[in-house]
C-alpha cells in the first residue's frame, strides 16, 4: 500500500466510528496476524507480532522460534547456522525473534479477503468503545432523540446514534406522551454488557434525575455553593427538595428558583409539567417537617422519638389548612414524610386542643406548664365555641394562645416523662446492686440436703415416718433414724446422695421370726422379695443419683430466675415478655 493510501483509510475508519486512531491501528494489526496465521498454517498458541509503519505503509511480521542444530519444523524452529546470521551470540535452546513476513504480502491480503475481518474487529472495537463510555456517564443526564415508541416502552438514539438506549414504560413519567424525533434528556441509570454490545436502560422517574438537572440549571449547586439535602419525588405529579446553603449570605431556595422562576420552570417543563417545591433545609427536625409541609401553615410539631425505626411527628395545623396539609390523596403529607425521614401524624386545631385539654387536667402536669396553665379556661371556651360551630374561623389572637398552650403542655408532659424514666432506671439500677447485699444477710445451707427455697416451697413432701436401721460400727453400733419414704418421695424430695449413705450392713441383724404353723410360705416369699430388692438395688441407686444432679441442677437454676424476678418484675416490659402463668403466681405470693 501506498503512504497516503494507508494513513487514509486509518484515519477514515477512526472519525466515521468515532474511535481513537490507536484503536484502528491495533484492530488492523490483530486482522493481519489472523490472516498471516492461515496463509502460513501457524498454530494459534505461537506468538505472532504485527508492526505497521504508518509513514510508508511498510508491514512486518515476527514469530519466535528456538535455535536447533537440525531443524524439524521450520514453522517453529531456526537452525544454528541461519540464527547466527541475526545474532552472532546466539546458542542452541534460545529463542529468537524471526522476520516472517512473507513476499508481496500486501498483495496477498487483497486475495484473502481480509475485510471481513478487519470489519468485525472494528465492530467489536467499537462496542467496548462504547461500553466503556456509557459506563463512565452511568448515573448522568443524557441527550437523546426518540426513535420509536411501543407499549412496552421508547427507544433512544443516543451519541448522535452511534447506540441505542432503552426506556422502559415504567421509568416513563405517567401521563407523558413522547413522539417519534422528538430531543428528551433521560437519567442514565444502567449499562449492561451483552454480546451484540452495551444495552443502556434510561429512566425519567428516578430522584437522581431532579438532582442532575438542578445542577445543570442552577450554577450554585453545580459549584457546591448550595447543596441538595434530600429529594422526594412522585413522578409527574409533585416533587420536594430540601437544599441548604454551604457559605453564609446565599440563599439556596432564591437560587434554585431563579429571578421570575425561569431556572424551576425549565424543569418543570422538561418532566411535563411536574411540580416541583423547593425547600431551604434546618437541622432542627421540628422546624424542617414545618417546613416540608408548605404550601399549609403549621402551628406547632411535636417530636416523640422512642427508637429511630419509631420517630413520630405530632403536626397541629389550623381547621382550615388541614386538607391543604395533608394534599390530596395524602400527597403532600407523604412526601413531607419521605423528605424527612419521620412519621408525619396531622391533626386540627380542634383535634389536637380535645386531646391535650384531658392530660393537663393532672395538678403535677399543670404545675410544670408555669403561667401557661392559665391558657387552660381559654382554650376550654374556645374548643367549646368551634365544635357549636364548626365553620367558624379561628382568630389570630386565638391561634396564638393555642400554639402557647400547645407547646407549654408538650414540654410539660415531655418534661414528666423524662423524670419518670429517670425514676425508673434509678429503681432498677438500685436493684441489680441489692441482691449481692441480701445473698450475705441469708445464711449458707449447713447440709447438703437443704433445697432452695422456691424449690421447696414447690414440692411439699409428706411427713415421714421413722424407721430403726442397725448399723454395724467399729465401736459401738447405734441405730440411725432414717424417713420411710412415701411411695412418690422420690420424685417429690430429692435428697442428695450423702444423706441417704448408710454403712454397710452385717448380716446378722436380718434375723428371720421362728416359723409358726401355717407361717412357712410367708416366710419364704419375704426371703424372696428381699432377695429381689437386693439384685434391683444397683439400678435404683443410679437412677436415684441421676435424679438428684437434675432436681439440684433445676434448683439452682430456679434460684438464679428468683433473684432476676427479684430486680425486673416491677418492669412493665418484663411483665409483657412474660410467659405462662406460673411466674406471675410465685409474684404474688
Amino acid at each position: 500500500m501506498a503512504k497516503s493510501e494507508l494513513l487514509l483509510a486509518v484515519n477514515q475508519i477512526a472519525t466515521e466510528r468515532n474511535l481513537p486512531r490507536e484503536v484502528v491501528v491495533e484492530v488492523l494489526k490483530g486482522a493481519l496476524a489472523t490472516v498471516f496465521r492461515r496463509m502460513t498454517e501457524t498454530a494459534s498458541t505461537q506468538a505472532v507480532e504485527v508492526e505497521i509503519d504508518l509513514e510508508n505503509g511498510q508491514v512486518r511480521i515476527f514469530t519466535q522460534k528456538t535455535v536447533v542444530e537440525e531443524v524439524r519444523d521450520p514453522r517453529v524452529e531456526i537452525s544454528l547456522e541461519e540464527a547466527r546470521r541475526i545474532r552472532p551470540d546466539v546458542r542452541v535452546g534460545e529463542t529468537l525473534r524471526v522476520d516472517v513476513t512473507p513476499a508481496n504480502f500486501a498483495q496477498r491480503i487483497a486475495a484473502q479477503n481480509v475485510r471481513q475481518i478487519i470489519l468485525q474487529r472494528i465492530r467489536e472495537a467499537e462496542r467496548e468503545h462504547l461500553y466503556r463510555y456509557f459506563s463512565e456517564q452511568e448515573g448522568e443526564i443524557v441527550h437523546g432523540v426518540v426513535q420509536a415508541v411501543t407499549p412496552q416502552g421508547a427507544t433512544v438514539l443516543l451519541a448522535q446514534g452511534r447506540a441505542e438506549a432503552i426506556l422502559p414504560r415504567n421509568q416513563m413519567v405517567p401521563g407523558e406522551r413522547l413522539q417519534p424525533h422528538q430531543r428528551i434528556r433521560a437519567y442514565l441509570a444502567e449499562v449492561r454488557q451483552t454480546p451484540r454490545g452495551p444495552q443502556i436502560i434510561l429512566s425519567r422517574t428516578h430522584k437522581n434525575m431532579i438532582r442532575r438537572l438542578l445542577e445543570t440549571e442552577v450554577p450554585e449547586i453545580y459549584n457546591g455553593l448550595v447543596e441538595i439535602k434530600a429529594i422526594a419525588r412522585e413522578p409527574g405529579q409533585r416533587t420536594k427538595v430540601a437544599v441548604a446553603a454551604t457559605q453564609p449570605n446565599i440563599d439556596p431556595v432564591g437560587a434554585c428558583i431563579g429571578q421570575r422562576g425561569m431556572r424551576i420552570q425549565s424543569l418543570v417543563h422538561e418532566l411535563g409539567g411536574e411540580k416541583i417545591d423547593v425547600i431551604e433545609w434546618h437541622p432542627d427536625p421540628a422546624v424542617f417537617i414545618a417546613k416540608a409541609l408548605s404550601p399549609a401553615r403549621v402551628l406547632t410539631v411535636h417530636l416523640f422519638e422512642e427508637k429511630r425505626s419509631e420517630r413520630t411527628a405530632q403536626v397541629v395545623v389550623p381547621d382550615d389548612q388541614l386538607s391543604l396539609a395533608i394534599g390530596r390523596e395524602g400527597l403532600n403529607a407523604r412526601l413531607a414524610a419521605r423528605l424527612t425521614g419521620w412519621r408525619i401524624d396531622i391533626h386540627s386545631l380542634t383535634e389536637a386542643l380535645e386531646q391535650w385539654l384531658p392530660r393537663v387536667e393532672d395538678p403535677e402536669l399543670r404545675e410544670r406548664m408555669g403561667e401557661a396553665a392559665r391558657l387552660i379556661p381559654a382554650m376550654q371556651e374556645a374548643l367549646a365555641r368551634h365544635k357549636a360551630q364548626p365553620n367558624l374561623t379561628w382568630t389570630a389572637e386565638e391561634l396564638r394562645d393555642a400554639r402557647a398552650f400547645l407547646e407549654a403542655a408538650y414540654q410539660a408532659y415531655m418534661a414528666r416523662r423524662e423524670a419518670e424514666r429517670a425514676r425508673r432506671k434509678a429503681q432498677k439500677e438500685a436493684r441489680v446492686e441489692a441482691p449481692p447485699a441480701a445473698e450475705a444477710l441469708e445464711p449458707a445451707p449447713a447440709a447438703a440436703e437443704e433445697l432452695p427455697e422456691a424449690v421447696a416451697e414447690a414440692t411439699p413432701s409428706p411427713e415421714p415416718e421413722p424407721v430403726a436401721v442397725q448399723a454395724a460400727s467399729a465401736s459401738e453400733p447405734e441405730p440411725v433414724v432414717l424417713p420411710e419414704p412415701a411411695p412418690d418421695a422420690r420424685e417429690a424430695t430429692p435428697e442428695p446422695a450423702e444423706a441417704l449413705s448408710v454403712p454397710e450392713a452385717l448380716p446378722e441383724p436380718f434375723e428371720v421370726p421362728e416359723p409358726e404353723p401355717g407361717g412357712v410360705e410367708v416366710v419364704e416369699a419375704e426371703v424372696e422379695t428381699e432377695a429381689v430388692l437386693g439384685e434391683d438395688a444397683d439400678e435404683d441407686e443410679e437412677e436415684e443419683e441421676e435424679e438428684r444432679r437434675r432436681r439440684k441442677k433445676a434448683g439452682k437454676a430456679k434460684e438464679r430466675r428468683r433473684v432476676r424476678y427479684e430486680v425486673d418484675f416491677e418492669d412493665e416490659t418484663w411483665l409483657r415478655r412474660m410467659r405462662g402463668g406460673r411466674v406471675r403466681d410465685w409474684l404474688e405470693e
